[in-house]
């Protein structure tokens, strides 16, 4: 179902274009390496937050199955006008939520398979969609009252109080409770496009100079990943998303 689906999709529109899938799984695997080394991850980090960051990791571009954000990306590949509608991917991902809900088991599954990780906790699916929303800092998820249910909506105004709100979970959020690695998922999304748009077979030099968390963030400020990564996806979305702005706030949480 979903890995399917990310395998049918695009990613990515320079180069020719890059699968969705291989671009998740690109940034699967960083947060895999991150994750499994101790410079990076403390020892007593908890297992269930580990599963729960690992298969965030793989799904946190849910958004761009939007066939109007494919459109976008395949107009930019083929160098053809830019459809005018334009979307912004994460603000997409909860058009997908029961798709992610019914392949939880399928997604854990075809890591373990391909990493040799083994999951043991359950996934909390509103934290997947919590990163999916969050990983470029401009969105976040707000639980509103509409008559029985309360719904996840995706908002945009950290400062506004929403109709019917119960509670959110925001970029901050995310990076309280996952600290230190609540950043994971942004790091290995930049470092997966960076992999790939410098045609990069892996990011293990990166890694292995960064010496700490707090260095890996400090490199990617300084070794222009955040740079290549926003001249992307100019392409296909001409404003900028504030990646620097994102990875200075993620650098001052980090000893």
């Amino acid at each position: 179902m979903l890995v399917a689906a990310f395998r049918n999709n695009l990613g990515k529109s320079s180069q020719g274009g890059q699968s969705l899938y291989d671009h998740l799984m690109g940034c699967t695997r960083i947060a895999h390496a991150i994750l499994t080394d101790a410079q990076f991850a403390p020892a007593d980090y908890p297992k269930a937050k580990r599963d729960q960051l690992l298969f965030s990791a793989f799904t946190h571009d849910l958004g761009k199955l939007d066939v109007r954000f494919q459109a976008m990306l395949t107009a930019a590949r083929d160098g053809l006008p830019l459809p005018p509608k334009r979307v912004k991917h994460e603000a997409s991902t909860l058009d997908f939520e029961a798709l992610l809900r019914e392949s939880v088991a399928e997604v854990c599954a075809h890591l373990e398979q391909t990493l040799g990780y083994r999951f043991t906790a359950p996934i909390e699916v509103e934290d997947a969609l919590a990163f999916a929303v969050t990983h470029h800092g401009l969105f976040y998820l707000s639980f509103e009252k509409r008559k029985e249910d309360i719904l996840p909506r995706v908002r945009r105004e950290w400062t506004i109080f929403n109709y019917g709100e119960q509670r959110r979970i925001t970029l901050t959020d995310l990076l309280f409770d996952y600290h230190p690695l609540g950043g994971l998922v942004i790091i290995g999304d930049l470092l997966g496009s960076f992999s790939y748009e410098q045609s990069l077979a892996n990011t293990e030099d990166l890694l292995h100079r960064a010496g700490s968390l707090r260095g890996l963030v400090d490199l990617i400020l300084r070794e222009g990943v955040v740079e290549t990564v926003e001249n992307s996806m100019q392409a296909y979305d001409p404003h900028t998303y504030g990646l620097r702005e994102l990875l200075t706030l993620l650098a001052g949480g980090l000893n």
